[in-house]
This record gives structure tokens, C-alpha cells and sequence, in this order.
């Protein structure tokens, strides 16, 4: 489980505790922290991790804003025990286009697709952070590539609607197409263009279900040319048309 949220805070001071991790990034202003009983500040190059069950303190200074990550508890131990002893890390190059790209979509309200993609990336960032997990490990190919997936993903989300080539990718990206064929599958499983329809169909599906646009024109917007061609991406994928998709989607909001 893992749950992405951009917050504010006040200048309150708050006592907190839950029962999964959280990583706290910056995006603007600061945020004064003690972590089980360890002060510090989540600010312009330095996050914080909260362990689960672990009270902590915390109110902002100014005008503030902050990518926070819930994580459960089971998923991410490991790396938890590391960070019991430093809760406070400095913001790698890697996290920081990361935080961009995250910012730039507005990924709180992006496709779930999207969202997870982001966090698994930021999630294999952290493996290198100064207390990590893999700490001391050589830097792998698939951990220098991550600058690079989060530029390959935010171009791919911002160009839905355009025709767009894995050349155009990889150029965005700063890559060569083969390295960019590589990271995908390493990362994904699927290649840049499969990635790529994905996106397109999910948000396609967003629209169906969150905007009163016809088909035909949620077709234009995601990408897919006409109603025709994202009706066969739909049967393909979800077994369903669109038009049917839209009607089960009403009928389960409407279910008590």
C-alpha cells in the first residue's frame, strides 16, 4: 500500500503517530520535526522519515508545501530499521527530479497508474539514501536510470493526446531509444510505446467515469485518434467498450 498526498501545515505545533511509514519531501517552505525525541527540519534539500507507530512533532514555518508518502509498514521494514537511526536525509539529484515531475502533473490527481509508477520509482531512489537499506552498494544501471524514467514518464503524461514516438520519448528523456527500451523493461516489464498505451487507456477511463465529454472527444484527448480505435483498445484490455465502461461506472457510484 502505498498513498500519495500534497499538504500544507500550520504553524501549530501537532503531536502524530500511525500505524504505517511516511516520507516527507519538500516542495516549498519548512517544516520543524522531532522524531522520536530527534529534531530536525524537512526543507529545500533534507526530507524525513517517520517510522510506523514512532510520535512525532511537527509545525510549518511560513508558506509551505510537501510531497508526503504513506507506506505500509510491511512493505518497506528493511529500510525502516535503517532509518530509526537517521530520520533526516539529504534530497538526492535522483528524488528531486522525482519531486519536479510529481509537482508539475499534479500526481495527487493523476491516474493510479501514474501515481504508482512514481512512487515505486521514489521508493528505489531511497535504496541509496545515506542510511538506506543498500547502503554502500554500487550505484546499479536500473538506480542511474531513474532520472530518466521520471523525465520519460512526465513527457509521455503530458503529451497523451499527440502522437508522439519513442524517439520523441527518448529525446525528451535525453536517452538513446535502446537505453530507454532497456530501462522500461527492467523497471515496467513492457516497452516505452506499451507503457505509453497504458497511460493513454487509464486516462481514457478517468474520463469516462469523472467528465461528461463523448467518447469520441475523451478518444481525441487520450491519444487514440477516434472512438473506433479506443473502443478496440477497451475490448482488448478491459473487455468492455466504452460506452459500457461509462454505464457500470454509474451504476456503481449509485450503489449504496
Amino acid at each position: 500500500m502505498t498513498h500519495l498526498t500534497l499538504k500544507t501545515y500550520g504553524a501549530e505545533m501537532e503531536l502524530h503517530e500511525h500505524d504505517h511509514h511516511q516520507i516527507v519531501l519538500p516542495r516549498r517552505g519548512r517544516l520543524e520535526m522531532e522524531i522520536d525525541g530527534r529534531g530536525g527540519a524537512v526543507q529545500m534539500g533534507q526530507g524525513a522519515f517517520v517510522a510506523a507507530s514512532e510520535r512525532h512533532a511537527f509545525k510549518a514555518v511560513c508558506d509551505n508545501r510537501f510531497v508526503v508518502l504513506d507506506v505500509a509498514a510491511e512493505t518497506w521494514d528493511p529500510l525502516a530499521e535503517k532509518f530509526l537511526r537517521q530520520p533526516f536525509f539529504a534530497v538526492t539529484p535522483a528524488i528531486r527530479h522525482l519531486l519536479d515531475y510529481a509537482e508539475s502533473l499534479h500526481l495527487q490527481a493523476a491516474e493510479p497508474a501514474v501515481s504508482e509508477a512514481w512512487a515505486a520509482l521514489l521508493l528505489r531512489a531511497f535504496s541509496d539514501q545515506p542510511g538506506g537499506c543498500q547502503l554502500g552498494r554500487p550505484q546499479s544501471d536500473e538506480d542511474a536510470g531513474l532520472p530518466v524514467l521520471s523525465r520519460a514518464l512526465g513527457f509521455m503524461q503530458r503529451h497523451l493526446h499527440q502522437r508522439i514516438s519513442v524517439a520523441d520519448i527518448g529525446r525528451a528523456a535525453g536517452i538513446s531509444e535502446s537505453r530507454l527500451y532497456a530501462l522500461f523493461r527492467a523497471r515496467f516489464g513492457v516497452s516505452p510505446h506499451a507503457r505509453l498505451a497504458q497511460l493513454r487507456l487509464d486516462a481514457a477511463c478517468r474520463l469516462l467515469t469523472q467528465s461528461g465529454f463523448s467518447i469520441a472527444e475523451i478518444a481525441a484527448r487520450t491519444g487514440h485518434g477516434d472512438q473506433s480505435a479506443l473502443t478496440r483498445q477497451m475490448r482488448a484490455q478491459r473487455n468492455l467498450t466504452p460506452a459500457a465502461y461509462r454505464r457500470a461506472a454509474r451504476r456503481s457510484s449509485l450503489t449504496p
